[in-house]
């Protein structure tokens, strides 16, 4: 009995030495890389990401690529939302549902930004960090923001057009102005530097039409301002819906007026081909997407500071003469992410280097 007892023992004592071994460690995922192909799993819960746009639209779905780009690239989850219309009380209700989820993380494009300064400050009281994009919340707990210099891309639209109404005989005359949401601060912002640039030549510029937001009413309040604004010289919109519409009305007509703003969805860029657009301005939507999430991740997972103040995401001047050069990006998905890919990687190192205060608002 003792003799088969210890028999038994024997045999037992691989299994117990295998059992009491300990757990090889899970090897960390390099954000971007694919898991072990062992069949093992990162340990540590995954990272998730809201980000709530201001509205649904063809301007707003660059900065959804590039949010979910930055999911895909960096291992975590993001989820983006909208409204289909650019409701504020929308937007805020999803952007409470982030919160109730329990997200590790928020991004939000706070149109317009005093009414989003109790809601960040109430998720960044949860203990969620909330970044912003695009659009600026003066007084939020948002850490940073990220989006161009508006005051200064309305200097940079003025200088451009200048030039370009000289060329066209022009040496004075009156620019008709649009904004598709009065209040909103970066816009207004955008026309304050645009009337500065147009200081000191012959041009007049119009008080900012309220032209909306909807593409509908904004191509009908183009339509509206232009025949009642026989005389101009220019229209300028200060929104991505504003030039396709204008581009629309110039043409049907068949106005010699010259058209500028912002923006390169697809329409715009056909209307700076076609001539029926002389000037946009681009301002990397997709890096409003990217860069906050990116920066949320860098926060989250290696416990680097988030950058406080502003992430400069550049302005692009784009005409005739290079639209061409930019259509590739623009319109093809898979050269998109290549191309940011690239330039974030050159250019976006280090967020917290690149952080500056905030752009002032100007009189």
């Amino acid at each position: 009995m003792k003799r088969f007892f210890l028999l038994a023992l024997l045999a037992s004592l691989p299994l117990m030495l295998i059992s009491c071994s300990p757990t090889p460690a899970t090897p960390p995922i390099t954000p971007g890389a694919k898991p072990p192909a062992t069949g093992q799993t990162d340990a540590r819960p995954r990272i998730r990401i809201g980000y709530v746009l201001h509205v649904l639209n063809d301007f707003s779905q660059v900065i959804k690529r590039g949010a979910e780009d930055a999911g895909k690239a960096l291992d975590v989850d993001v989820e983006v939302v909208g409204p289909p219309a650019a409701q504020a009380t929308d937007a805020i209700g999803m952007f409470e549902g982030m919160v109730q989820k329990k997200k590790d993380g928020l991004v939000v494009i706070p149109m317009p930004g005093d009414v989003w300064v109790k809601p960040i400050k109430e998720a960044s009281s949860a203990g969620i960090p909330v970044l912003t994009a695009n659009i600026t919340s003066a007084g939020s707990a948002s850490e940073a923001w990220f989006g161009q210099d508006e005051y200064q891309s309305g200097v940079v639209l003025a200088t451009e057009l200048r030039k370009m109404l000289a060329a066209d005989g022009k040496k004075s005359g009156k620019v008709l102005a649009g904004i598709c949401a009065p209040g909103v601060a970066v816009l207004e912002e955008r026309y304050k530097g645009f009337t500065k640039g147009m200081e000191g030549s012959g041009f007049t510029v119009t008080d900012p039409k309220d032209v909306g937001v909807e593409n509908t009413k904004n191509y009908s309040a183009w339509e509206n301002q232009t025949t009642a604004n026989s005389d101009i010289v220019a229209a300028v919109g200060l929104c991505s819906m504003d030039i396709p519409n204008l581009a629309k009305v110039r043409t049907r007509s068949k106005a010699k007026w010259l058209v500028g703003g912002y923006d390169l969805n697809a329409e715009t860029l056909d209307a700076l081909k076609a001539g029926t657009t002389q000037i946009s301005l681009g301002q990397h939507p997709y890096l409003q997407g990217y860069l906050p999430v990116l920066a949320m991740v860098q926060h989250l997972r290696d416990k680097k500071p988030l950058p406080k103040g502003w992430v400069d995401v550049g302005t692009e001047i784009v005409t005739k003469a290079n639209v061409d050069s930019l259509v590739p990006r623009e319109t093809d998905r898979a050269a998109e992410t290549k191309w940011y890919a690239d330039y974030i990687a050159k250019n976006f190192t280090d967020l917290g280097s690149l952080a500056k205060p905030l752009p002032g608002t100007h009189p």
